[in-house]
């Protein structure tokens, strides 16, 4: 059987790893653009200096060779010729499979912001190659805009901020981290990263971007009419699934490609894992994009199993959770952030460097905000993902342990076991 991976990220390695050990007899071939296997979660230390390019990887050097794999490095894929099962790459080379994973992941988006594109100090974070341009490029810069807050935005200006330069972060959304955090959680954070030097612009975006004869960018004109002094621009502002190579096979895309329960296209033999797919998601209960980390590792451990004809289901396909720590501050969320209507209820507690929340309705938690302590975070996780019942503890929410649940097994009315 000849398993054909296209991408080396979580999704792919995960994948390789798992058909490895199903089939030792299996032939596996790993098309990948990147040279070296890094992640992508750590390129912010990459940049910061936190940590050298040796330590960005999750496996071991010699993964490839000891589980027998063949590996085509610095090869991009072009297109997928479906009807004869073969790929064929930008330099025109063609491999054929039985079975083919695509797990390419995303690319950054630009938006249409005008002299965006022409300038040449404007870069985005997506891989080992934008991380070293960064990092190389910030060294004399003193004035670095960062467009966009969420996790990639505020990542890099944390990581980029010294005290020999200054960072301004531009958000078109009422607070930083709009779809991990609320207003409250993300004000604690805010305070912080100003007293470390950071220029917080919220409620605003870039109109413009000015630039010199020569195109090096040297101002930014916001939405409101202000103008901030730049000489490197950080740009944040989201990605876009790299399915273009899938065009004019029948695979269906939405916002990725569509799978299904064991992370097979619509199109046979072709499955997809990892950012690049659309999967069942369990909290929202609909096919959405998954782009984190253990979720993309579930999802190539579960198509490598397909992939080798023992069927797996991916049915806790959980992705609406987040965890983060800056500037000391440690943060968990999971589901809702804030209600989408007034038949929710909520529930907060707010002591010294603790801030927690919790978002409910009939008896079930549809979202939850643990920063500071987090103690509990994994229980309401737990109690979000499975839609547990809880009216009987709302009055002690967050102080609940797994004890809490396993004392009430003897009860006929709760027959659930954590």
């Amino acid at each position: 059987m000849r398993h054909l991976i296209i991408g080396s990220s979580a999704a792919g390695i995960s994948a390789a790893r798992t058909i490895r050990k199903l089939d030792p007899a299996a032939e596996i071939t790993i098309i990948s653009k990147d040279e070296t296997i890094y992640s992508r979660c750590l390129l912010h230390h990459f940049i910061s200096g936190a940590r050298s390019e040796d330590r960005l990887a999750f496996i071991p050097a010699d993964f490839m060779v000891k589980k027998q794999i063949d590996w085509k490095k610095g090869q991009e894929v072009a297109r997928v010729i479906a009807a004869e099962k073969l790929v064929e790459t930008k330099k025109g080379e063609k491999y054929s499979y039985d079975k083919l994973l695509i797990a390419t992941g995303s690319r950054a988006f630009l938006p249409p912001i005008a002299g965006l594109r022409q300038g040449k100090q404007v870069y985005t974070l997506r891989d080992l190659q934008d991380a070293k341009k960064i990092k190389e490029m910030s060294k004399d810069k003193q004035q670095i805009a960062i467009i966009g807050a969420g996790l990639i935005g505020i990542d890099l200006a944390t990581s980029l901020k010294t005290s020999a330069n200054q960072v301004a972060v531009i958000e078109l959304a009422p607070h930083i981290l709009p779809l991990q955090l609320d207003q409250q959680a993300a004000a604690n954070y805010e305070k912080l990263f100003n007293l470390q030097g950071i220029e917080i612009y919220t409620n605003n975006s870039v109109n413009e971007v000015i630039l010199d004869q020569h195109d090096n960018v040297v101002e930014l004109v916001l939405q409101d009419g202000s103008s901030l002094k730049t000489d490197l621009i950080l740009v944040a502002t989201g990605v876009r699934t790299n399915v273009s190579l899938v065009d004019g096979t029948g695979v269906k895309i939405d916002k990725g490609i569509l799978v299904d329960e064991h992370q097979e296209s619509s199109s046979k033999d072709i499955y997809a894992a990892g950012d690049v797919c659309q999967s069942y998601e369990v909290f929202h209960g609909e096919k959405s994009l998954t782009p984190i980390w253990p979720v993309a590792v579930k999802q190539g451990e579960t198509a490598a199993y397909n992939m080798v004809g023992l069927e797996k289901r991916l049915t806790d396909n959980f992705a609406s959770k987040n965890s983060m720590r800056f500037a000391g501050l440690s943060t968990i969320s999971y589901g809702l952030v804030e209600p989408p209507d007034n038949s929710y209820q909520i529930q907060v507690r707010t002591e010294r460097n603790c801030y927690q929340k919790v978002i409910y309705k009939d008896g079930i938690i549809y979202g939850a905000l643990i920063q500071g302590e987090l103690e509990n975070a994994g229980v309401l996780g737990k109690l979000i993902k499975d839609k547990i019942v809880v009216n009987d503890y709302l009055d002690n929410i967050f102080t609940l342990s797994y004890a809490d649940f396993f004392a009430q097994q003897e009860d006929a009315s709760f027959s659930y076991k954590i």
